[in-house]
């Protein structure tokens, strides 16, 4: 069983590399489902196809579908979404406007989880692929398996308190069935599935992106969340990018700022292996035009497999009171370290070699103590 989430910035291409990638691997005999948890769904239109929130055979071995959070709320989980219209009603909100309200925070980030953990529990597949909501939304999906099993106890204990002091005040609001009995049991398959995230023989992420400044920052910010909750990152997917060289000077000049940002991707995800794909002269809308756009980017590798396994790009540790912050650099001589803070960016300097971090939001504002680099591991430490 394999899970590969494709992670990225709106706009980069995430949805038509995460449809190849399920394409491709379909056709050497796999059975794919490929989900979208984005709200603005696009999977339908790469496969010219028609989706729903449940998963269609778009050909052999192929299933894909778009989660809707407010059908699945509807269909499933009507006493939790009737229960919180009916007090936002009951606060004045006209009946429209409740029910778009009655979405509660966090909701869909756990419906997603939710959808994820069913089909890899389902048995019907082999790989599940997830093409992801931007980069805000799915750090908080990834981060909502930790943070729900003590959200749970905090309103299960707040709704335990409030019925017993005031039931006769709140019986009118309140549903007919204990609606909170429903999170002990949707925080056990959140720990299923956490656990099954953190598990990197099962599930990867890949992130995706254009050689542009912006983006790449934002990738950045992407490897180190995912560090930091312990996720694996096998593979980084460059896309769209120009031809090398062109006649017209306006080209050109793209060109040639590519050519410096795909040396920094370089630089910056060593040692995640990086797969490229150039800019398509078509739209890449069916299932033959992404089989061929899965040849280009992986080659004869098969993406289903684990593309990179590893230690950790990047660890963060407390010793004696203070963070250590771990890179591991295999291959690399070093002869000359220079380590320099920019705002939230760490630039570390190796030999010739220059490697961004975008830093945890806990180091934001330290300054460097020291460094240190053996077998492969460059440890930078940070005051208090």
């Amino acid at each position: 069983m394999r899970i590969i989430l494709y992670l990225g910035k709106g706009g980069v291409g995430k949805t038509t590399v995460s449809a190849s990638t399920a394409t491709a691997i379909a056709r050497r005999g796999e059975r794919v489902l490929i989900m979208s948890t984005d709200v603005a769904h696009s999977l339908a239109d790469a496969f010219s196809v028609e989706l729903s929130q449940n998963p269609v055979e778009v050909e052999k071995n192929l299933f894909a579908m778009e989660v809707n959070v407010l059908a699945e709320i509807r269909e499933n989980w009507n006493e939790l979404y009737s229960y919180f219209s009916s007090i936002l009603m009951h606060d004045g909100a006209n009946e429209v406007v409740a029910e778009e309200l009655a979405i509660v925070p966090g909701m869909e980030e756990m419906i997603s989880l939710r959808y994820i953990w069913k089909a890899a529990k389902s048995g019907k597949y082999d790989v599940v692929i997830v093409d992801a909501a931007p980069t805000g939304e799915t750090m908080r999906l990834l981060g909502m398996p930790e943070s729900y099993g003590w959200y749970s106890d905090k309103i299960g204990g707040w709704h335990s308190k409030a019925i017993g002091f005031a039931a006769p005040l709140l019986s009118k609001f309140m549903p007919k069935k204990n609606i909170f009995k429903l999170m002990p049991e949707v925080n056990e398959h959140m720990k299923e599935l956490h656990s099954m995230l953190q598990d990197q023989t099962v599930t990867t992420f890949r992130v995706v992106l254009n050689p542009e400044n912006m983006v790449i920052k934002e990738a950045l910010r992407v490897q180190t969340y995912l560090n930091l909750f312990g996720y694996k990152l096998d593979a980084a997917v460059v896309n769209k990018i120009l031809p090398t060289s062109s006649a017209d000077q306006y080209l050109q000049s793209l060109i040639d700022i590519q050519q410096k940002y795909l040396r920094v991707i370089d630089n910056c995800f060593y040692p995640v292996p990086i797969f490229r794909a150039h800019q398509q002269t078509a739209e890449v809308i069916n299932t033959d035009r992404l089989h061929v756009l899965s040849q280009e980017i992986f080659g004869d590798k098969n993406p289903s497999a684990v593309l990179y396994s590893n230690d950790k790009t990047q660890t963060l540790e407390k010793v004696n009171g203070k963070y250590v912050l771990s890179l591991y650099l295999p291959n690399v001589e070093v002869t000359k370290l220079n380590v320099n803070i920019k705002g939230d960016e760490l630039l570390v300097d190796i030999n010739n070699f220059r490697k961004s971090i975008i830093l945890p939001n806990v180091l934001v504002g330290r300054k460097t103590e020291g460094a240190d680099f053996a077998a492969g591991n460059l440890s930078i430490t940070f005051a208090n």
